[in-house]
């Protein structure tokens, strides 16, 4: 690929962090063309300032967003650049199938739509992990409160009911009982997974692909409680380990080639029990919020320039050693053993963000975020504590 080369941006707004994507990509020398569901002028300045045109379109409407994409076409043409786009990218799974329906539709290599439902349907990833001879949570699909009663009952109380397509913890339920499932069941309209729960730690593997899928980076976050609790209401804790566990980089890296992630983030979720890997489930893009720039905290390195640089091969100038552990404490609104400025005391040098998140992050993220990085594991999880502590 070469310095002129023109990629489509999907959503350059959302979530603000995912600006620095195309921020670099304009850096290194691409042609960013984008839409989205903002207003152009409510973009921030910087990150306008590094897209050759924008096109405002309603997403979860292929239609709308085709006129978007041809009105771009007409401007690029008029501008004297032949062809499509050489890529599409979106690093949202909101947006992946209009990502695979794009380049379908203009021939551009990525994603197909034939692909999708094993990057995001969980009852496929499930087969596919059990052909992979992984363990997987006993369950299956349930699309009435009978099977769902019936495959509780072999199950036994609690179960884990969840979309078998949707994004984090949203419309997950634990279920303690019949009433409770029976209850659940009324508010439901799409397909739903239906597991036993499993009491073990959650992990991730994730990290970033080259153009023929060879892993760049590898990263791993430790979840302080399950993303059901974060939900329900308590304070938000997870952090970026200074090592990726050998086994767990073993399965994490025979998934990345199974699913055949290309020139891709990558975050994939797992049970740790017992030394073994259980995988939950896979996600073809960065992990959420503010988690790559964490992952740059860890390593005083930079992954939104790494990841334009990679498009280009050119080399990443990206540090590979873990420096620090990174912690993330998100705070629900709460009476808290510590003010805000306590807490900013507390945490000291080694508080390298504070913030409110985007509102949409407020039910599982908390409303407000703190990372701080520290030398050991062990300190971090005791501020985290000192953090979260309610009044």
């Amino acid at each position: 690929m070469t310095a002129s080369m023109d990629i489509l941006y999907i959503s350059p707004d959302f979530p603000p962090n995912f600006a620095h994507f195309v921020k670099h990509l304009h850096r290194e020398g691409l042609r960013v063309w984008a839409i989205g569901e903002a207003d152009f002028y409510s973009l921030p300045a910087d990150l306008r300032a590094c897209i050759r045109w924008y096109a405002r379109a309603d997403l979860n409407n292929w239609r709308k967003a085709e006129q978007a994409i041809n009105e771009l076409l007409e401007v690029k043409h008029a501008q004297g650049f032949e062809g499509a786009f050489d890529l599409v990218e979106s690093h949202n799974e909101a947006w992946l199938r209009l990502e695979a329906f794009i380049n379908e539709r203009l021939v551009i290599p990525g994603i197909t739509l034939r692909e999708v439902d094993q990057l995001k349907k969980k009852s496929v990833m499930k087969r596919i992990f059990q052909e992979s001879g992984l363990r997987v949570a006993r369950g299956a699909i349930v699309s009435t409160v009978q099977e769902a009663t019936r495959l509780a009952g072999e199950l036994g109380y609690p179960v884990i009911l969840k979309p078998n397509e949707g994004v984090g913890a949203g419309g997950t339920h634990r279920l303690d009982a019949q009433d409770r499932l029976e209850a659940v069941f009324e508010e439901l309209r799409d397909d739903y997974l239906l597991e036993e729960f499993v009491e073990a730690p959650i992990v991730t593997y994730d990290g970033l692909t080259d153009q023929e899928g060879n892993i760049l980076f590898e990263n791993s976050l430790i979840y302080g409680e399950g993303l059901i609790e974060y939900a329900q209401g308590k304070d938000t804790f997870f952090y970026v380990s200074r090592r990726v566990p050998e086994a767990l980089g073993h399965v994490g890296q025979s998934l990345a080639q199974r699913f055949d992630v290309r020139r891709k983030f990558f975050h994939f979720e797992f049970f740790k029990l017992a030394g073994d890997y259980m995988p939950i489930e896979i996600n073809c893009r960065p992990p959420g919020g503010a988690i790559i720039d964490m992952m740059n905290y860890s390593i005083d390195g930079d992954l939104y320039r790494a990841w334009a640089r990679m498009l280009m091969r050119r080399p990443l100038e990206l540090p590979q050693a873990k420096k620090f552990v990174v912690a993330f404490v998100g705070r629900k609104d709460k009476p808290h053993a510590l003010t805000h400025g306590q807490l900013v005391e507390q945490l000291g040098p080694r508080l390298v963000e504070c913030a409110e998140n985007p509102p949409l992050y407020w039910e599982v993220m908390g409303r407000f975020r703190y990372i701080f990085r520290c030398a050991a594991e062990a300190e971090a999880v005791e501020l985290a504590a000192v953090a979260r502590q309610e009044a």
